[in-house]
């Protein structure tokens, strides 16, 4: 008997849901709400209008030296003994010519050449810098302890040019770049202006404007 009540309460429970979900009202349409005028209504992400990538531009090509024209006339400035002269008159001339570089010429018959980093701000700077150049697979070099080149790296001393400019060459290709190159003796050194113009330049004028003591041809292939 309590299964055969239970079973009928189930039942009426059943029919009386469905008589309910057939008679409830419809739902109400959801009525939009009036934004103000001038305000703008949101977007999801996804809903918002894709704008175009614009392309990166590609990097343009740096510009290339001017070539020296076959007629173009060559000429050498000096010499100069005052470094601060001969740097002002490489700038007054720079603006005149189609190319100008600095030479500077060893006057004397020197005992030798020699290689060296300059002094370092301390005994214990230039042992770094040397123990630097021994990793780096260079030898043949000293700290030197004492005198007028305290605390430089000496690199070695030769008998000529071309080998201390090797030797230079091999240190500046192992990454040590403030290194320099000087002859031994009673020598000097003297500024030249080599200069490469159009021939319209007045070389005479030019001379006396930079106080350049005279003036020189040289070979244009120099400058090229």
């Amino acid at each position: 008997m309590k299964q055969r009540a239970l079973i009928v309460l189930l039942v009426v429970m059943n029919v009386g849901v469905a008589a309910w979900w057939a008679s409830r009202p419809p739902p109400k349409q959801e009525v939009p709400v009036a934004l103000p005028e001038g305000v703008p209504k949101l977007q999801l992400l996804q809903e918002a209008p894709q704008r175009p990538r614009t392309a990166t531009p590609a990097p343009t090509a740096s510009i290339a030296v001017a070539a020296i024209p076959a007629d173009a006339r060559c000429v050498a400035f000096g010499p100069f003994d005052n470094p601060a002269l001969l740097r002002r008159a490489n700038e007054r001339l720079q603006p005149q010519v189609l190319r100008a570089k600095v030479r500077n010429v060893v006057v004397g018959a020197p005992r030798g050449w020699r290689v060296f980093a300059p002094a370092q701000a301390s005994r214990e700077a230039a042992q770094a810098l040397a123990d630097r150049m021994t990793a780096a697979g260079l030898d043949d070099l000293l700290v030197m302890p004492t005198g007028v080149d305290q605390n430089s790296v000496a690199l070695g001393r030769f008998g000529s040019e071309d080998s201390a400019r090797r030797r230079l060459a091999q240190v500046q290709a192992a990454g040590f770049n403030d290194v320099r190159v000087e002859p031994l003796g009673d020598v000097r050194t003297q500024g030249w202006i080599d200069v490469a113009a159009p021939t319209t330049f007045d070389a005479a004028v030019a001379a006396r404007d930079i106080a350049a003591p005279r003036t020189e041809p040289v070979d244009c292939a120099t400058l090229r």
